[in-house]
């Protein structure tokens, strides 16, 4: 997959699927990765940020194209009738049948991009549901209630079940074939590389009200191929 893709457009919206490695916006150290919002501001002249995407996280994100637009989708997200929902990865099997609710408030931690479970925190809620089992980790389909920073990975961690790759609230930076598949060899001189190097979440689904016409409108994206490869190994493996 490129770096992104744009999936949607009209007057008033663009819908981007991004890969993982890409910021939506320029982050506070200096860079020199492609920053998602001042390309596609050079390219349409005038954009507003609605929301946001991790670095790491693949997936859907929207832009609004005018203030307007930019209004009433930021009203739909804190009414939560926009529904967005992710695939994530996690260390551990859970087995539920139902759905699972997180509620948990979520503060951010001063002085740090980082988010901690308190009591003082701002209410916030993330609804799971298990996709697939694999021997010792889960794909999971989680849905976001509320939208706040890390909300699905703080949760996840939380719970006692965080993404298989988390540099923050996690156990790994790099998962590694040799983890799941017995007898495992390389070559001599060989090197084992990472199966995946990135956090294990995805925004693959999201269902909105076109801001001008009220329309319903779905959007899905597809696991990119890291996340595919990771997938199948577990199956095979795990």
């Amino acid at each position: 997959m490129r770096a992104f893709e744009i999936v949607y457009e009209d007057n008033d919206i663009v819908v981007v699927d991004k890969s993982a490695g890409i910021n939506t916006i320029k982050p506070r150290h200096s860079t020199n990765n492609l920053i998602l919002f001042d390309f596609l501001y050079e390219k349409y002249g005038e954009l507003f940020l609605v929301h946001r995407l991790d670095r790491d996280t693949s997936g859907l994100i929207i832009f609004a194209k005018n203030q307007e637009s930019q209004s009433n989708l930021s009203g739909q997200f804190i009414d939560h009738r926009i529904n967005k929902t992710y695939y994530a990865f996690v260390d551990g099997r859970l087995e539920f049948e139902n759905t699972y609710l997180i509620d948990v408030p979520i503060m951010i931690v001063p002085g740090k991009y980082k988010v901690s479970i308190h009591e003082k925190g701002k209410p916030s809620q993330t609804k799971i549901r298990v996709v697939e089992n694999y021997k010792n980790f889960t794909m999971l389909e989680a849905k976001l209630l509320t939208g706040r920073t890390h909300q699905i990975r703080i949760h996840l961690n939380y719970i006692g079940y965080p993404l298989i790759i988390d540099r923050l609230y996690g156990h790994r930076t790099e998962f590694y074939l040799s983890e799941i598949k017995k007898k495992y060899h390389l070559k001599k001189d060989m090197e084992e590389l990472p199966l995946v190097k990135r956090q294990t979440l995805h925004a693959h689904s999201m269902e909105l009200e076109h801001p001008a016409t009220g329309e319903k409108m779905t959007f899905n994206s597809e696991l990119p191929k890291d996340l595919r490869a990771l997938r199948k190994q577990l199956m095979k493996h795990g």
